[in-house]
């Protein structure tokens, strides 16, 4: 089944994010912490379920941008933590805190995203969307 916009729906914001995961794999390496500050506990869990990792977590932190991007907040004004990327097939979008309660008063009432990683690199696009006044 393909997932499609809300009757009457509407895009509110599109963004797109790419980024190495061997800077991740830096990052992280360099700075352990900064892994428990970018990630959530369950994002860390599925990440760390797998034997090169830095793909899936390059994923996650290029989704978080976008997501940040797609709301018109951009990369600086959120905690990381606060857009969680939820993993069980089709990877869905949890937003919480300072997030949640932007994305509610813009209007958003989910946020859909696309990962991919490939040959070093890890993609991320998010479509942020909103009902319409009949919606």
């Amino acid at each position: 089944m393909v997932p499609s916009i809300p009757p009457g729906g509407l895009l509110f914001g599109l963004g797109i994010d790419v980024i190495e995961a061997a800077r991740i794999r830096r990052l992280l390496e360099r700075l352990p912490r900064a892994c428990e500050r970018l990630f959530s506990e369950q994002e860390r869990a599925y990440c760390d379920g797998f034997a090169d990792p830095w793909s899936r977590y390059a994923a996650r932190f290029a989704a978080k941008e976008a997501v940040g991007k797609a709301l018109g907040i951009g990369i600086i004004g959120f905690v990381w933590r606060d857009i969680e990327v939820l993993s069980g097939g089709k990877p869905v979008i949890a937003l919480h805190g300072g997030v949640a309660d932007i994305a509610r008063r813009l209007g958003v009432t989910r946020v859909e995203v696309s990962l991919s990683h490939t040959g070093g690199m890890a993609y991320a696009v998010a479509a942020a969307l909103k009902e319409d006044a009949d919606g």
